[in-house]
């Protein structure tokens, strides 16, 4: 989910400076300071909504200082573990849903106190889908954050000069297929010169592909296994072979990598979350674009797999109860607003849904979201097999094996 999904390079660090709290009956020297610190990964416009609220925060809790760090997504994941694993860890961070059994069962993380929130008001402030996975044994370990689901960004000039209308958008894979292929062009030696799909956030085409195609499980916990070397799973990845493979692909990795490729103009349609605006509004701020559901399987729902993080604190923080009120704050409806203009977020807050000004994104939020069932950082298995798929000829049988192989061994060191 959560996300998330933009990765960046940049680190932006916050000095630490201690600011006095009044203690019972004080004196003008009397004072106690509060310091929590927060991390989160790296995104442009999530980093300006937390400014944003952090100062009012501040403000409104005289003495209490929020220090934050933004690590690179890249970078994020083993950063984490490794603070949490030496005792280091900040008091308040962000973790993915699909480390939440990791990070609990570890006792990485502390439970919601009652006097912040209890499961009950957990439960019906947030969408459903957004809190059952950092639930245990009846407690809440994280309130939702970076709740997202997969659209359909179209460059309308784009699209237009390519004889598309993006008024009526691709309904299935079949027709983005034939689009994309209209859309893409090349220069007199073949290389892609404009891409029909920007396909560089590779979790956005596999899991809205996996979670279409396979009905069950794509990760089946009990099993502790992924199912993605079945019939479906095949089915799946030979879409993904149709859009990178062959004379006909749509996009390449050789094609401006680590580009930003639809943000400059250099691609038609784009698969990514809805916090993706806010980085088009950054990048490409003359972009006119429209946001439609994501293709689906002929004949099908476009079911739209859904991810999220969730605000967390750590079970060594020595500021728990505050940094619990800090969290309640940033997902209130105050948080949720300012996550919304800055960021560029889908709301998933219950009391906030309909404030959501695109009929795309509230639509497939409330009625097509199925959320991932993914288990640990394990990405890199898949994310290699689009390369694979991409940058070689090798059967697609062969390497959803190999990734099955990698897969199941990160599945089995999180959940074990």
């Amino acid at each position: 989910m959560g996300g998330s999904g933009i990765r960046a390079t940049a680190v932006l660090l916050a000095a630490v400076v201690a600011i006095a709290v009044l203690a019972p009956f004080p004196s003008a020297s009397a004072q106690t300071a509060i310091t929590i610190t927060h991390w989160q990964h790296f995104h442009e416009g999530r980093a300006m909504a937390l400014g944003g609220l952090k100062q009012v925060f501040e403000r409104q809790n005289p003495g209490v200082r929020i220090v934050t760090d933004y690590p690179p997504y890249a970078g994020f994941f083993e950063k984490m573990i490794t603070s949490l694993v030496a005792g280091t860890g900040p008091d308040v961070f962000q973790a993915p849903h699909f480390m939440a059994e990791q990070l609990i069962n570890a006792g990485f993380l502390t439970p919601v106190p009652s006097t912040v929130a209890t499961s009950a008001d957990i439960e019906s402030t947030y969408l459903k889908w957004t809190v059952e996975r950092f639930k245990h044994r009846g407690r809440h370990y994280g309130m939702p954050v970076d709740a997202q689901h997969i659209v359909m960004f179209i460059n309308d000039e784009l699209a237009r000069a390519s004889g598309l209308d993006p008024a009526r958008p691709p309904a299935t894979w079949d027709e983005l297929i034939e689009q994309a292929r209209r859309a893409t062009r090349r220069d007199a030696r073949g290389e892609i010169i404009q891409a029909g799909l920007d396909t560089r956030y590779k979790q956005a085409i596999y899991a809205t592909l996996l979670f279409q195609y396979i009905d069950g499980p794509v990760v089946d916990a009990s099993k502790r296994e992924v199912t993605y070397n079945s019939p479906a799973g095949l089915d799946a990845f030979r879409v993904i072979e149709s859009l990178l493979r062959g004379p006909n692909a749509v996009d390449s990795p050789r094609f401006l990598p680590g580009s930003r490729k639809f943000e400059l103009k250099r691609a038609v349609f784009y698969l990514n979350h809805p916090v993706a605006r806010s980085v088009i509004g950054l990048i490409g701020p003359d972009i006119k674009y429209t946001i439609a559901p994501i293709p689906a399987i002929r004949g099908k729902r476009p079911i739209a797999p859904g991810s999220h993080w969730a605000y967390v604190v750590n079970a060594k923080s020595k500021n728990a109860e505050m940094a619990w009120k800090w969290i309640d704050f940033l997902t209130s409806r105050v948080g949720m607003r300012a996550w919304m203009k800055e960021a560029g977020d889908a709301p998933y807050r219950m009391d906030l849904i309909q404030e959501e000004p695109n009929v795309a994104v509230r639509e497939t939020l409330l009625r097509n979201t199925r959320v991932t069932d993914f288990a640990g950082f394990c990405y890199p298995a898949l994310d290699d097999l689009v390369d694979a798929l991409a940058l070689t000829t090798r059967p697609v049988a062969e390497i959803a094996a190999e990734a099955k192989a990698k897969h199941d061994a990160c599945v089995r060191e999180a959940l074990k």
